[in-house]
């Protein structure tokens, strides 16, 4: 009897933690990229990219960033340290077209395990944001994101499955610096010859505030590698 009570409470748990996930608005969207990676000396190299965002079911523009930066390798190129800007110009919560200027710094190292790549992904990240089309409590805004990767090499074949996991939480809220996204992602790169690459992907973002809505993306990427 009390084993029925313990399993009928469990599940009605279970069901009002789904009805409230429920609750929460989901978006879908769609991203597509390119990106240019130059390597100009054996552990240096440039990188150039585009992305282009669409969110309300992959008709409504959400945002476009164009970037470029630096990386260096060492180590047998396990760990990597990188600097980068961002220029962004997206539609933000105050229905306005707003640019945006954002910088990051990376520091990543990756291990093989067999068929397996597992690496990890720290980067600091500050984004100024434009006060003539938003108003902001916080500008600019600092976070630190941690992401967790593993790729798994198919043995004769050009791709390369891959799951993440990417977490942000914000470093200069007056109210309190919490975890604030959780990003999780999978899919595939396709190696079409010797420089060039393709990505395709499934992302999904939870936001752990409440304003905000989930977001399903579908994504696809180009990637020249010389």
């Amino acid at each position: 009897m009390v084993k029925n009570k313990r399993k009928y409470l469990f599940l009605l748990l279970i069901g009002f933690s789904l009805t409230l996930y429920a609750q929460r608005q989901t978006n879908y969207g769609a991203i597509f990229s390119g990106e240019l990676e130059k390597g100009l000396t054996p552990n240096l190299s440039l990188s150039l990219g585009e992305e282009v965002r669409l969110i309300d079911n992959s008709v409504g523009f959400d945002r476009s960033s164009t970037s470029v930066g630096l990386d260096y390798a060492f180590l047998q190129k396990k760990i990597k340290v990188g600097a980068y800007y961002n220029f962004m110009y997206l539609y933000n919560s105050d229905h306005y077209y707003e640019p945006r200027h954002r910088y990051y710094f990376n520091l990543s190292y990756k291990e093989a395990v067999g068929q397996f790549t597992l690496s990890w992904r720290g980067r600091f990240q500050g984004t100024y944001r434009d006060e003539n089309h938003g108003e902001y409590k916080i500008n600019p805004k600092y976070v630190m994101k941690n992401k967790f990767e593993v790729e798994y090499s198919v043995w004769g074949h050009p791709w390369k499955p891959f799951i993440s996991c990417d977490f942000t939480s914000e470093l200069n809220d007056p109210t309190g610096n919490d975890l604030t996204r959780v990003r999780y992602e999978g899919g595939t790169t396709w190696r079409l010859n010797r420089t060039d690459y393709l990505n395709f992907f499934v992302r999904f973002d939870q936001y752990l505030t409440a304003k905000d809505p989930h977001v399903l993306s579908l994504g696809v990427g180009y990637k020249v590698k010389l």
